[in-house]
């Protein structure tokens, strides 16, 4: 397949754009400049794009920018770090950067970083405040149960003292009745005994 350039298809369009400027035509071509509209549409797109991003997106791509700069950083690291060993012929341990070299890789004049930087800051001081907040809350909430809990306790054994101090010890009728009760009490767990060894027996 070839590029079909006879002087047959050529030709005409040649004179057509010959006449056009004898005759003191511009062709529409040389006036139509696509770079005077253009600009108008970009700034139009741009601000279209600019309202349709959410904070959501917005925090995504200042992440991917962080990411982006510092797997730069690493790469070019790793580099540095492979020249050297080839150099002396061992190999180095990586150490972290230091102060001098962050502030190198990372210039304080970039403002879409140092953006993003503040916006991940600020959603991470958020998430760390809400959550020690429900820590607080939770913890309250226990201290309020055990609270009531020690409250119902001690009013239970105040009634249990204040009922044993109306109590004559030396009446006959209470040591009577507290025979009575040991007595059917132990019946009861002789009579579970049986029970229970009557069935392993039958087992």
């Amino acid at each position: 397949m070839g590029c079909n350039t006879s002087k047959e298809n050529v030709q005409p369009v040649a004179e057509e754009g010959k006449e056009d400027v004898k005759n003191g035509d511009i062709p529409k071509s040389a006036t139509s400049n696509p770079a005077d509209t253009e600009p108008d549409k970009v700034i139009n797109d741009t601000e279209k794009e600019s309202a349709n991003v959410t904070d959501k997106e917005k925090e995504e791509a200042a992440a991917v920018r962080i990411q982006a700069a510092f797997r730069g950083h690493q790469t070019r690291k790793s580099m540095k770090g492979a020249e050297t060993t080839s150099q002396k012929g061992t190999r180095s341990e990586e150490s972290d950067p230091s102060k001098a070299q962050l502030e190198e890789e990372f210039r304080a004049d970039d403002v879409d970083l140092c953006n993003a930087a503040t916006k991940i800051q600020a959603s991470f001081r958020g998430h760390m405040s809400r959550k020690e907040q429900a820590i607080t809350s939770a913890v309250k909430a226990a201290e309020d149960v055990i609270e009531d809990a020690a409250s119902k306790i001690k009013e239970k054994v105040d009634d249990a003292a204040s009922e044993l101090q109306g109590i004559d010890l030396s009446d006959p009728d209470l040591h009577k009745a507290a025979t009575k009760i040991q007595a059917s009490f132990r019946g009861h767990k002789v009579r579970q005994e049986v029970t229970i060894s009557g069935t392993e027996n039958k087992n």
